[in-house]
């Protein structure tokens, strides 16, 4: 995880739904590539046509190097975060919840985090949470184990902001039958956040295999292809599926579908990943492999943005880098 590479995969932290994706936190780059260097300027917004600064974010390293950054900063105080966490009875009353949340316009948590009954269940187990008292307290609420939800979250910035920010997602919680957990849960994963995903390195000494694929998708969408790629997973023998999203915006979310499946044979394996992603663009997904698209993801692009795009990319790539000595087959160019 370098900064660079947050800005040439177009990545997004998990405080994205109010800082902003890694896209729009940059203000400037600077590049060196086959046909010259240059850098862009740090204004904060100009009306000089289409911007070099935003072509090249995304970029994977096709058109050049980029050596340095110009990007925004924030005033943060940490007295004035607060974590919040809310059960559902389902993925849907927790997903209607992040989306009336995110298009209300009171702001945004930093953090916010829905998911799905196979995640939440896990994420229980982790916590320490999936018996005892509070899961019989959940039970007794109609939040039944195997369908609810979890959403996790976090408020920041000035502290009547951060505390309308807190109150309001807990009205738009409560109305859609969400149980506040105090920010406990919250706490528990923030511990794991960072050290969790290397538990991948482990699993895999033994012939575990975990893989994410993420896609953007609009509200009308989300249940569709969270419930059509979620099957199409399941399906497979062996085979874990746990989706959540994490990044919030008022026209829709993102869905990252985490699998855990043991696998010998290698092309089995570039098999279910064909498939999976062929199921998130018929479901009307974006292309994202966790994050960017690098070689995999490449032979879809063209069906995904058309031919006329790709050509201006192609245009694109042909002016910084003549002979393709840049990344070649990288976002299929």
């Amino acid at each position: 995880s370098t900064v660079g590479g947050w800005v040439v995969t177009l990545g997004s932290g998990q405080a994205s739904s109010f800082y902003g994706d890694a896209y729009d936190l940059v203000l400037s780059q600077e590049y060196i590539t086959p046909n010259g260097s240059f850098k862009t300027h740090e204004f904060p917004a100009t009306a000089t046509g289409p911007k070099i600064n935003d072509i090249m974010k995304g970029s994977e390293g096709c058109f050049g190097v980029l050596v340095a950054v110009t990007m925004k900063i924030f005033y943060h105080n940490p007295d004035t975060a607060r974590p919040l966490s809310f059960m559902f009875p389902n993925f849907k009353a927790a997903v209607n919840a992040a989306r009336q949340i995110s298009q209300a316009g009171f702001g945004m948590p930093a953090i916010l985090r829905v998911s799905d009954s196979d995640e939440t269940n896990i994420a229980l187990k982790m916590f320490g949470l999936e018996s005892g008292i509070i899961d019989k307290m959940l039970t007794l609420k109609g939040l039944k184990p195997s369908q609810r939800s979890l959403l996790v979250g976090q408020v920041e910035g000035e502290r009547s902001f951060s505390k309308n920010v807190f109150n309001q997602v807990k009205k738009i919680s409560r109305r859609n039958k969400g149980l506040y957990l105090t920010g406990y849960p919250t706490k528990k994963w923030h511990h794991g956040r960072f050290s969790d995903p290397y538990l991948r390195d482990d699993l895999n000494d033994f012939g575990v295999i975990i893989d994410t694929l993420e896609a953007s998708v609009t509200w009308e969408h989300i249940h569709d292809l969270h419930q059509s790629v979620s099957a199409f997973i399941k399906q497979h023998p062996h085979t874990i599926c746990m989706t959540h999203a994490s990044h919030f915006y008022p026209q829709g979310t993102n869905l990252y579908f985490i699998f855990i499946t043991r696998m010998a044979d290698l092309d089995q394996f570039k098999e279910l990943q064909a498939g999976i992603i062929e199921k998130i663009i018929h479901y009307h997904g974006s292309l994202s492999h966790h994050h960017g698209i690098g070689k995999m993801l490449a032979p879809y692009m063209e069906e995904h943005l058309g031919k006329t795009q790709m050509d201006v990319l192609r245009a694109i790539k042909s002016h910084f880098d003549p002979h393709n000595i840049m990344n070649p087959g990288g976002l299929g160019l």
